[in-house]
């Protein structure tokens, strides 16, 4: 449903706290092979130990857990207290941060890689660019950014989310509105996957946009 939300980012935080439990039940065994499939070719990518800040990372299960079985130092984030200490349990080797992603504040360099699996596009669609522009920041040249945006454009609120007094915001800029982030907005990176897929839980099958994007270096120029 598109409609207009106040406060989007309270809604939020407060609806993943209602619903930690059972969208952790629905979401760990979710049907992710894209999702595992990117990781699996990422982590080929990075060397031994590399930092990694995974963006929305929930209750750790699975992509979490599955890049520190891998031996990555990872950072996690995610603006729900209920999901990071949810996380807490199911990835204790993981340091992890409850916060707005868009408020995180890391040096320059910082990570081999950022993460962002069904989690940048609660970001009201304005705000995108500006999260992709820190990402491009935190990450040391040759770095990695690894997420998935919305397929379709605009807002969309999803009433009864999981639970009945759940409103569930998220948005997007559409295909080409998210390839003109890194081809026009925030220049640096080499787009080295740019696809859609489509995924399907039980009846429903949903789009997304997959990107996995190479921080160039500037100073090889």
């Amino acid at each position: 449903m598109t409609t207009k939300l106040e406060n989007p980012k309270s809604h939020i935080e407060q609806g993943y706290d209602i619903v930690a439990e059972k969208y952790l039940a629905w979401s760990g065994p979710r049907p992710t092979t894209t999702r595992m499939a990117h990781i699996a070719n990422l982590v080929k990518k990075l060397p031994a130990g590399a930092d990694v800040l995974e963006l929305g990372c929930g209750a750790g299960v699975p992509a979490t857990q599955v890049l520190i079985e891998h031996g990555l130092n990872v950072t996690g984030n995610d603006i729900s207290a209920a999901q990071i200490a949810l996380a807490r349990v199911h990835v204790p080797k993981a340091t992890l941060i409850q916060s707005d992603m868009l408020t995180l504040d890391f040096a320059p360099g910082s990570f081999d890689a950022v993460l962002g699996f069904y989690s940048i596009f609660h970001l009201p669609k304005e705000e995108q660019a500006l999260m992709v522009e820190k990402i491009r920041e935190w990450l040391k040249p040759g770095g990695w950014l690894l997420c998935n945006f919305h397929f379709d454009e605009g807002d969309i609120v999803r009433e009864g989310w999981i639970e009945p007094e759940v409103k569930m915001f998220s948005s997007g800029l559409g295909v080409e509105g998210t390839r003109d982030i890194f081809r026009k907005q925030v220049p640096g990176f080499k787009l080295v996957v740019d696809e859609v897929d489509v995924e399907t839980v039980g009846r429903m099958e949903e789009r997304f946009h997959w990107i996995m994007a190479l921080k160039e270096d500037a100073s090889a120029d």
